[in-house]
């Protein structure tokens, strides 16, 4: 309970932090948006960066509701947060990418195997994602990292059932 409780605050601030940081003006987004070749300061901030507040809306959106629906544990948060991260170097292109969704869909991913509802959960997931192709803007490939990575945390993490049902 205590983790989760820090979850959600922690989630509280990383959302006031996005929302406030929407309105900074980045005449370079190579310094700060994670792409091939990147600064560390790069890899660990991009997350925190959005490109308009509309963006940093709907990242906050999405991770307060998983982690307020899901009651998230903060190192779930913080394993999320480490994963997007580590984004493989050959995933990334040359333009820049921005944003929380990252951390938001290996949190989706993650939750396999505690949603009720897995077929119809998994087809949302496609769709999200495919959506993310149609949109020149959206860094789809790091959306289905964030995915496939939070599977794996998700069946790392899921419970054995040591009787045969």
């Amino acid at each position: 309970m205590v983790q989760e409780k820090k979850a959600k605050t922690a989630s509280l601030i990383i959302t006031v932090v996005i929302l406030l940081g929407s309105f900074i003006y980045v005449p370079d987004w190579s310094v700060i948006g994670v792409s091939k070749g990147c600064s560390l300061v790069a890899r660990m901030g991009y997350s925190l960066f959005h490109v308009s507040l509309f963006h940093a809306l709907i990242n906050a959106w999405c991770l307060l509701g998983i982690v307020f629906l899901y009651n998230i544990s903060i190192w779930r948060l913080l394993t999320a947060y480490i994963v997007a991260v580590l984004v493989p170097e050959f995933l990334l292109s040359d333009v820049p990418t921005v944003g929380l969704s990252c951390v938001c869909y290996v949190l989706l991913g993650s939750l396999i195997f505690e949603v009720k509802r897995k077929l119809y959960f998994q087809i949302c997931m496609a769709l999200y994602i495919a959506v993310g192709f149609f949109f020149p803007a959206v860094n789809a490939i790091i959306h289905v990292y964030g995915y496939l990575a939070g599977l794996m945390v998700g069946l790392l993490n899921a419970p054995l059932s040591c009787f045969k049902r």
